[in-house]
């Protein structure tokens, strides 16, 4: 890769946009934002060359040259895993955090031992990557082992990545090796109880991803002109968000913060946050990550908008949008189906707020932690999940929000009601903001440069709201 220069040029391959920004590193900030229509589809290398003739313009042709040029890509689904664990609480849930944290959309997950109807279903999805984890150090290997046979043994023609107990590692590297399966062998991702060790994986995930990516989707013609892909998109915008929480050496940190991205297909969580106990409480289950991603596939604003009004509920639709049931069919029906598509009158605006609004409460607390209240003698609460109580900042992201005439009202539905959700691990309150540059997959990519550029540039990028 070439040497740092003054300018960095950030390239975004979404399937809706492909989106461009030029950072100063000189000046530690933003010169350009643009976006034109993806053509990831088609030929990659139209939006691309869009994308490179609005940085020529902005810094001219001799800095262009010049400048560092990276990519990040969702185009075409993302990175589409499945998760294949022991116990639901511990190995399954470590393993769905890395994923996530890599960039995963998960498709599916199976605990304990795999069922013909579990291959089955593995085969008949777009499965790219799955991740094959369980067992802490010297434990369990009789559920591994069978597992791993049949994986070894099925139809299935994706990359393995096995992260669990090495016990049996070598075992499973034969399996695979006999049965001709493309596979990964890496360290435990649950050594012992209390500890998850996910860096490793993380990275091999995001390097078969990118491997595939430039390979099948598409985006092979435009590697060449750009001098790396770097990661995942949602995986770009977990590692910005990261940085934005703690900081740099020079810059203080926002502390503990959540991101909220509301899109068309899901609806996307991001918490930054040490993991610490509710009052006292004993916390079970999967070591927490400081930076944890989840990703609601049920809960987006155009193609799965039907499952979340169904979350929601038709009347509550209709009482806070102002809408009869048959306005609210036709409308999400039509969204469904075309999967895209701006709200173009005051009903749909209503009616796409109310769904903001829904898919920020839902999945909010889908991602958070809860309290459980036992009898037991010398415990009274189990902490199950994250404790994101001390959150004060929320930023939201992505189209609904940033062009949302009420962000700040979207925003709220992740704070827990005092009265009635006393056992929700969720802030009472919290100062709201918005990326009004959508610049947060930039500042993932550009922390791999410069850490003091990509803190700026996303800080500068925040507008609060109430």
């Amino acid at each position: 890769m070439k040497d740092k220069g003054r300018y960095v040029i950030l390239i975004d391959f979404g399937s809706t946009y492909t989106k461009v920004a030029v950072a100063d590193l000189h000046q530690k900030k933003l010169v350009l934002t643009d976006h034109f229509p993806s053509t990831v589809a088609t030929d990659a290398r139209i939006g691309l060359q869009q994308c490179f003739d609005a940085a020529r313009s902005a810094i001219g042709e001799r800095e262009f040259e010049a400048a560092l040029k990276l990519s990040s890509s969702s185009a075409a689904g993302g990175l589409r895993m499945a998760v294949v664990g022991l116990s639901k609480t511990l190995s399954l849930a470590a393993g769905r955090n890395a994923a996530f944290g890599a960039g995963a959309k998960i498709l599916k997950t199976c605990n304990g031992k795999l069922k013909e109807e579990d291959l089955q279903e593995l085969n008949e999805l777009p499965v790219e990557i799955i991740l094959f984890c369980g067992g802490y150090e010297n434990g369990n290997t009789t559920v591994l082992l069978h597992n791993a046979t049949a994986l070894a043994q099925s139809g299935l023609r994706v990359p393995i990545i096995y992260a669990g107990n090495s016990a049996v590692a070598q075992d499973i590297r034969r399996l695979f090796i006999i049965n001709h399966k493309e596979h990964y062998i890496v360290r435990n991702i649950t050594p012992n109880v209390g500890t998850v060790d996910k860096e490793q994986v993380e990275e091999i995930i995001r390097h078969v991803f990118l491997k595939r990516i430039i390979n099948m989707k598409g985006l092979d013609q435009v590697s060449s002109m750009l001098d790396r892909m770097v990661m995942p998109t949602p995986a770009a915008v977990l590692k910005g968000g990261e940085l934005l929480s703690l900081g740099t050496g020079r810059h203080q940190g926002l502390g503990d913060l959540m991101i909220i991205d509301v899109g068309g297909a899901t609806t996307d969580i991001h918490s930054y946050a040490r993991q610490v106990p509710y009052e006292g409480a004993k916390i079970i289950g999967a070591a927490e990550p400081y930076a944890k991603r989840t990703v609601e596939g049920d809960l987006g604003l155009r193609e799965s908008s039907n499952s979340l009004a169904a979350e929601i509920g038709l009347e509550n639709i209709c009482s806070n949008a102002g809408a009869s049931g048959e306005e609210v069919k036709r409308i999400i029906d039509r969204w469904s189906t075309q999967k895209s598509g701006l709200a173009q009158n005051r009903l749909e605006l209503a009616i796409e707020q109310v769904l903001a609004q829904g898919a920020v409460h839902i999945s909010s607390r889908r991602h958070a932690g809860w309290i459980e209240h036992t009898v037991s003698p010398g415990l009274k609460t189990i902490q199950h999940g994250k404790n994101l109580s001390r959150v004060q900042t929320i930023i939201g992201t992505g189209g609904p929000l940033v062009f949302a005439k009420n962000p700040a009202g979207i925003l709220s539905r992740a704070l827990r009601h005092h009265s009635r959700e006393r056992d929700r691990l969720l802030p009472e309150k919290a100062t709201f903001y918005l990326d009004q540059d959508y610049v947060f997959f930039a500042g993932g990519l550009l922390r791999e440069v410069d850490e003091e550029a990509a803190f700026l540039l996303m800080k500068n990028s925040l507008k609060e709201v109430s």
